[in-house]
């Protein structure tokens, strides 16, 4: 959970494969789901807590509160939301059908109460964590006396999830702009402490500016060799997405081994495992040909934007002097 790229679903669906398949050997299947919720449901309060405690820390930099939007409409409503007393749809709605990483954060700089926030979480378990979780506990689970049924329930659980997920984004989304249209106003008005974030986008602003215009491919600043190594860098990761599709294209993977997520890592090669080595996974030699080359690709767009981004900050202070 504190990872920001790892989206909670993916926990749950895991909690109920690992845990799941431990639980199954002394338990049903609703027991073995009700085990892996729980393992879930305290991982992301613990989550969110760390979560908040990053915002809480980090949200009195500028860059930080910027970066949220602390100065704009929306965020705006979406603190006055939060702040608010009591647990009302809007409120419960984003907790819930917020990602996880982004409304902690968000929750910790805003500075809300963590026990309103927390409580307001806790439908999260059943919106979200029990149904995924019996997907992930159905995915190691013996199907074979009834595999019809096993299969209707895992279909009604992934779509239930997802569309009451879907559905409490609709009702956060909906709050956020009733609260817009009500005091969008009084919202939009400068605030004092939001000073630092005023000029840091000014500066930013400037700054942007200057860049757009030291990369037009007509101007000065796009040096030959500058425009070699972009189209070189471009040119590299069409290679790879092309390399990469042959796995789709194929009958037979060319890049990257099949490996399902219920596999087992020790299982031999024949067996649809990875004989003990995670690299395995990696064909040889075109699955390590394609990250060689998107490896020389990055490197190639990194040293590209690196020097450009050195051009445009002495272009923008000259600006400004």
């Amino acid at each position: 959970f504190m990872l920001p790229p790892v989206p909670g679903s993916a926990v749950y669906l895991f909690a109920g494969i690992v845990i799941g398949r431990k639980a199954l050997e002394s338990m049903n299947i609703w027991l073995a789901t009700l085990v892996g919720s729980g393992v879930g449901l305290v991982g992301k309060l613990s989550g969110s807590l760390g979560q908040y405690g990053i915002g809480l820390l980090l949200g009195r930099r500028a860059r930080v509160q910027k970066m949220i939007g602390v100065d704009s409409v929306p965020t705006r409503a979406l603190e006055q939301i939060l702040k608010s007393p009591g647990f009302g749809l809007g409120k419960v709605a984003i907790l819930v059908g917020g990602p996880d990483w982004p409304t902690s954060v968000t929750c910790g700089i805003l500075k809300m109460n963590t026990v309103m926030m927390l409580t307001g979480t806790l439908p999260v378990a059943v919106v979200s964590i029990m149904p995924q979780t019996l997907v992930g506990a159905l995915l190691v689970l013996d199907q074979s006396e009834d595999p019809v049924f096993w299969n209707a329930v895992r279909s009604a659980c992934t779509g239930g999830a997802g569309l009451a997920q879907a559905a409490a984004s609709m009702v956060a989304l909906y709050y956020i702009t009733k609260t817009i249209e009500e005091d969008g106003e009084a919202l939009a008005m400068f605030r004092e402490e939001h000073q630092q974030v005023a000029e840091l986008t000014a500066k930013e602003a400037r700054y942007t500016q200057a860049y757009a215009c030291v990369t037009d491919w007509h101007k000065p600043d796009m040096t030959p060799r500058r425009k070699g190594t972009i189209v070189l860098a471009a040119a590299l990761m069409i290679v790879v997405g092309l390399t990469l599709a042959l796995d789709f294209g194929f009958g037979e993977p060319v890049c990257f081994r099949s490996f399902e997520i219920t596999s087992d890592i020790d299982a031999p090669l024949s067996e649809g495992g990875l004989d003990g080595n995670v690299l395995n996974i990696v064909l040889f030699p075109v699955g390590w040909a394609a990250l060689g080359i998107f490896t020389l690709a990055i490197i190639a767009f990194k040293l590209f934007t690196m020097e450009m981004s050195r051009v445009a900050a002495q272009s923008s202070l000259m600006a400004k002097e």
